[in-house]
């Protein structure tokens, strides 16, 4: 007696964000088709499950999964699978003065939009790196996050794939003033700034601002400005809002969304938190809970810091 296996459909899906104009991702799952295409950006693909050869520059090329692909724009491929199997990958498609400006802000002086070579290893940090920006197209997420992921990633892809880039690039000083400047925007702006923009007014390059950040606070822009729209719902709980108005209030997409990052940051869900807190508590002005005082913004803390530092 025999037994038919049914093969996976071909699932194929292009992602963009309005909040990174000129960056596009190509997923394709358990596909057995030829792909044939004339790039219209700089392309890297990274391979999971997908092997075959790709015919590139006047020769074939073996590629297999761990491999990085990368190829130019208006140049020419033929990628074939083996025979009989199917494969998996994701293609990072970015626009040549997209991959320009993150050159130029990525290290002092000229790089070239080159790769080393057509064919590269990849690193588990820089998968990681396309991971956290790919789930960031995928989910519910800030223009700030996904600015900050695709900022991570560039670093990275840069860093590895591009010839002629520092492993470590040095960019001057820590900038405590343009941190302390973006933090004050934060505060002052809440989930309305994007990293482009807390960038500019810092006077810094995204992925300055981005490191300098995350070495003066700990957190990155977009998970610091995460925990300040937490600590806002958190307020509004504390006086007696119901958790969808300030889900809505705090700029959280929906009550799943707000619910999955309220409890991975406080603990307990938004529900089981206004729950806990006494009525005569909530008209407090300044509200303990669990050794916190919630009704005083904590990123005040921060700001006498900076002010100390800055003197």
């Amino acid at each position: 007696m025999s037994t038919w296996v049914h093969a996976p459909p071909e699932f194929i899906s292009y992602r963009r964000s309005s909040a990174l104009p000129g960056l596009e991702v190509l997923s394709a799952r358990h596909s057995p088709r030829e792909w044939r295409d004339i790039g219209g950006g700089y392309a890297v693909t990274f391979l999971q499950t997908w092997r075959g050869n790709v015919y590139y520059r006047g020769r074939s090329h073996a590629v297999e999964p761990g491999i990085a692909f990368c190829n130019h724009p208006g140049e020419a491929l033929v990628a074939t699978p083996h025979a009989g199997l199917l494969g998996s990958f994701n293609v990072v498609v970015l626009a040549p003065l997209l991959l320009q400006e993150w050159l130029s802000e990525y290290q002092l002086g000229a790089l070239r939009p080159q790769w080393r070579a057509i064919t590269q290893p990849t690193s588990p940090r820089l998968i990681r790196a396309f991971r956290r920006f790919s789930s960031s197209l995928e989910t519910p997420a800030s223009d700030m996050q996904v600015q900050s992921e695709a900022a991570e990633l560039s670093a990275r892809l840069i860093r590895e794939l591009v010839l002629g880039a520092d492993e470590d690039p040095v960019h001057g000083g820590p900038h405590l003033r343009g941190t302390a400047r973006m933090r004050e925007c934060l505060n002052e702006e809440g989930g309305d700034i994007d990293l482009a923009t807390l960038a500019q007014r810092a006077g810094l390059g995204r992925f300055q601002a981005l490191r300098s950040f995350k070495r003066r606070y700990g957190l990155p822009p977009h998970a610091y400005q995460l925990c300040l729209r937490v600590m806002r719902a958190r307020r509004l709980l504390l006086e007696g809002a119901p958790p969808a108005h300030a889900a809505a209030h705090c700029g959280f997409v929906d009550q799943s969304h707000f619910n999955r990052h309220f409890k991975r940051i406080v603990g307990v869900t938004p529900t089981q938190y206004a729950a806990s807190v006494r009525p005569s508590k909530r008209r407090a002005s300044g509200v303990h809970w669990n050794g916190v005082l919630t009704g005083a913004d904590p990123s005040s803390l921060a700001a006498r810091s900076d002010r100390r530092r800055l003197r």
